[in-house]
């Protein structure tokens, strides 16, 4: 009995711990999803701020909106510019946030799947991940690159890869997009 009890306590242990991991890896990994998606949106921000003030006006808002999506999401450009006729980056950040993941008309907010899916970063990862294993090989990267990887590239492949197993995750692979020009994290 005490062997039964032992062994169901070990199974449930087991079970727990492997679950906990994936939730912490998704975890890291929406939160670079995250900071990839804010990325995009000074990108988006900065092409759309036609007369380069550092605001957003309605009217540029509208340009990237059109008139019908600019009809739906005012309430969110009016809640985040405080009701002003211009948002800042990180209000526009706000904004893009509540309708792209979810939360301007109380949409429920993305799967991973779908968050992957929609971040050019993470569909790069995809594209070069061949053979479909979740891992970027040194031998896949330097197929990126016409030639081969440099010794830059090279260097970089190796500063992105945290636990030196001569290839990168997901998670490796964004801390490594997102890392600032000349440093890996």
């Amino acid at each position: 009995m005490k062997l039964k009890i032992i062994l169901t306590f070990a199974l449930v242990l087991s079970a727990f711990i492997a679950s906990a991991k994936p939730k912490n890896n998704d975890a890291k990994l929406l939160a670079l999803l995250d900071k990839s998606f804010d990325k995009e949106q000074v990108r988006i921000f900065k092409g759309f701020d036609k007369n380069r003030d550092g605001q957003m006006s309605f009217a540029e808002f509208k340009s990237l909106y059109g008139e019908g999506g600019v009809k739906k999401w005012t309430g969110v450009f009016e809640k985040h510019s405080g009701g002003g006729n211009a948002l800042t980056v990180k209000e526009f950040q706000a904004v893009r946030r509540d309708i792209h993941l979810g939360g301007g008309n109380g949409e429920r907010a993305p799967s991973l799947q779908s968050r992957i899916r929609g971040d050019k970063r993470a569909r790069l990862f995809i594209t070069y991940d061949k053979n479909g294993d979740g891992k970027v090989t040194k031998a896949e990267w330097n197929r990126m690159f016409e030639g081969g990887a440099n010794a830059g590239r090279t260097a970089q492949f190796r500063g992105g890869d945290r636990n030196s197993d001569n290839s990168l995750d997901m998670i490796e692979w964004l801390q490594m997009m997102l890392a600032p020009a000349g440093r890996e994290q």
